[in-house]
């Protein structure tokens, strides 16, 4: 799946300039790649955004239940409840518009909350695009008269409000629509106010879809002579249908499955390892803001599973490096003398 472990995409870079004709791929079923083909093709690299809830006086939501499904759904709705408190000193609250094509929880705290079809929403998108003055929106003869007239009201308090504003557009739009929320912001002047950018907090972020579908070809042709899976993904069960997984598997001679579960991928493996468990591992990630942190077991491993890091070891100088020794050496690297137990005792 994608990687946000320092640690472990260290090592797989590693492997990668040591095995050249290796690849590296990424597979994540219920994963949208929406946003991803928007920062694409507006800004020509993938990038991540963040918002400033706790700075904007008006906020439209493009079909974004960013209240319960965003990585940061909790620090988002902490900041926008901040700034719904009426007090002495600020006696005006912010103001929530939302469009969607689904009941949500953020729909359900709107101040004023419009109901689309799906097959509306890129055309409403559109319009209010236009009366922002943003090039490139698709109108629609569809568009309800209710729809236009919404878009009238929130087009003129967005402008009210530049610089003081957020369109956040949700995970399942479309890439147009994403595309579209990103021109918006930029156009009301929220790019550095409301609205930020940051690297991928993942280590080798790429289009999932392009990516299963580039391994199971090249399987397909007799081109991979071994297949190792990390982290139990099931691409037998949840990848396109007419990829034909299953049957290109069989063409690789030698697979390796790491998972918790002896699943439907496992089954076509030569090898199965177990996994070790999140609670019985020594690992690192990186949060949704892209802060780093380590993580430490609770309990020793039940079974004898492995990590990751101890899979892709024996590709390494270290073959038989434990998760505990990969992490601290990662995170102490560069510490010379009598430091490096100090500087690991710290972080």
């Amino acid at each position: 799946e994608s990687i946000t472990s320092p640690s472990l995409a260290a090592m797989l870079k590693d492997i990668l300039a040591d095995l050249p004709q290796a690849k590296w791929h990424q597979w994540e079923p219920a994963r949208g790649n929406s946003a991803f083909y928007a920062s694409q093709a507006v800004f020509g690299s993938q990038v991540v955004t963040h918002y400033r809830f706790d700075k904007a006086d008006r906020v439209l939501s493009l079909d974004s239940d960013f209240m319960m499904d965003s990585a940061a759904s909790v620090r988002y709705a902490r900041d926008w409840a901040q700034k719904r408190k009426v007090s002495t000193s600020s006696a005006e609250m912010s103001r929530l518009y939302v469009a969607e094509t689904t009941p949500t929880t953020t729909g359900s705290n709107a101040d004023n909350r419009i109901a689309l079809r799906p097959s509306q929403f890129e055309g409403f998108v559109g319009e209010l695009a236009n009366q922002l003055g943003v090039v490139g929106g698709q109108t629609s003869p569809d568009t309800p008269e209710n729809a236009l007239a919404f878009v009238d009201a929130v087009a003129m308090d967005l402008k009210a409000n530049r610089g003081r504003s957020i369109v956040i557009a949700g995970e399942w739009q479309s890439p147009q629509v994403h595309a579209l929320a990103h021109r918006m912001n930029a156009v009301l002047g929220n790019v550095g106010e409301t609205v930020f950018y940051s690297d991928p907090v993942e280590a080798n972020p790429v289009d999932h879809l392009a990516s299963i579908t580039d391994l199971a070809l090249d399987m397909a042709k007799g081109e991979v002579e071994a297949l190792v899976i990390l982290g139990g993904v099931n691409p037998v069960y949840s990848a396109p249908r007419d990829l034909n997984f299953k049957g290109a598997m069989k063409k690789v001679p030698f697979i390796v499955h790491h998972g918790l579960y002896y699943d439907e991928t496992a089954e076509f493996a030569q090898w199965h390892i177990p996994e070790a468990q999140f609670l019985e591992s020594w690992s690192d990630a990186r949060a949704h803001d892209g802060t780093a942190s380590i993580i430490q077991p609770l309990i020793a491993a039940l079974y004898g599973g492995k990590t990751a890091q101890e899979v892709l070891a024996p590709f390494t100088k270290e073959p038989g490096a434990s998760s505990y020794e990969i992490v601290k050496k990662y995170w102490t690297s560069g510490v010379k003398g009598g430091d490096v137990e100090k500087t690991w005792r710290k972080a």
